[in-house]
């Protein structure tokens, strides 16, 4: 087989655009460069926001609106090819699985886990 039939690159997110494999601690380095990493900044605050709703409105407030954000990071990692780099955990289809799960699971105990009095 000739260099012109070779096999397209590879799609998964492992490999760079000539198929080759990425090095993981190059990418371990580049997720923990909070500086230049926009996405960590957003999540972290969103907690702190959450954190801060659920003092001041109540905790199934502040639960709803951490729900809510996870929903959205659900969407945000499905649908954006690479998705920010705070939410690229696993595959698309683990991160997404798990960001909707949790939202889901936070969100209904949100609403049914009765508030003390």
């Amino acid at each position: 087989m000739s260099h012109d039939d070779a096999l397209p690159p590879p799609t998964d997110e492992r490999f760079d655009s000539e198929g080759r494999p990425l090095d993981p601690r190059a990418i371990a380095r580049a997720s923990l460069d909070a500086d230049r990493n926009w996405s960590l900044w957003i999540i972290l605050a969103a907690v702190l926001f959450s954190v801060a709703l659920s003092v001041a409105a109540g905790a199934s407030t502040g639960a709803l609106f951490l729900a809510a954000f996870l929903a959205c990071c659900a969407v945000v990692r499905g649908v954006v090819r690479g998705g920010p780099a705070a939410l690229v955990v696993r595959s698309r289809v683990t991160d997404v699985t798990v960001l909707a799960g949790l939202a889901l699971t936070i969100g209904i105990l949100s609403q049914i886990v009765p508030v003390p009095a």
